[in-house]
């Protein structure tokens, strides 16, 4: 796929990370405000965006590393007609993420899988955070794209259906840039953020536009079969 054919790609990933912003505050915002809490020392505001800059790089390598397999994948199978499965996966990840959130309940379990696997991570980030300069916060945003996130998942199955690594590697940086304001206000603000928008509207919110998204992509994968 061209970079010209994946326009309409990027677009959705975009609109999936900025509808799922709200996602990231109400799910990843407690961790997001505790990697802030690291960055004390030195400027608050360069370190932040450091941090969020290498998050939005890992998820590019991960949308790289699972288009290229799910390319290879599409290559052995013999057509892209064979991707359909992926936005499928990706609407009913969405679908699960706004149960979840609509219902406040942790139906995927990823919260808590998610805390147990920040819990393993922690003694690697102790260590990125006794880096020297920049490359403390460049560690600790790369380390970031490692934590289960169904919001994550979703934008990764979309983008292994980019039909190139390239598209794919991009798709998920759209993705990244489009959850890049509530995260940066999360990891400079910290608990200030989290205190004003970790009720119950904001999740219904996030909830319902989850499912809109969810809706748009069943509906678009209908209308190509």
């Amino acid at each position: 796929m061209s970079i010209t054919a994946a326009w309409p790609l990027l677009a959705a990933s975009l609109t999936l990370g900025l509808a799922g912003s709200l996602h990231c505050v109400a799910m990843c915002g407690g961790i997001a405000a505790a990697a802030g809490s690291r960055m004390t020392a030195g400027p608050h505001r360069p370190a932040a965006l450091l941090f969020n800059v290498a998050r939005i790089a890992s998820y590019g390598m991960l949308g790289l590393a699972l288009a290229t397999l799910a390319g290879a994948a599409v290559t052995a199978a013999g057509g892209h007609a064979h991707l359909w499965p992926l936005r499928a996966l990706a609407a009913l990840l969405m679908l699960g993420l706004a149960v979840q959130l609509l219902s406040n309940r942790d139906w995927l379990g990823l919260e808590r899988l998610g805390a147990a696997l920040w819990r393993r991570l922690q003694p690697l980030t102790g260590r990125a955070a006794r880096l020297p300069g920049p490359a403390r916060f460049i560690a600790l945003g790369l380390l970031w794209g490692f934590l289960p996130c169904g919001l994550v998942y979703s934008a990764l199955a979309l983008a292994a259906t980019g039909g190139s690594p390239l598209a794919g590697a991009l798709a998920m940086l759209a993705f990244g840039a489009g959850t890049l304001p509530s995260m940066l206000a999360t990891t400079l603000a910290g608990h200030t953020v989290l205190a004003r928008l970790g009720g119950r509207n904001p999740r219904r919110l996030a909830g319902v536009l989850m499912l809109a998204f969810a809706s748009w992509t069943l509906l678009g994968m209908m209308g190509r079969h």
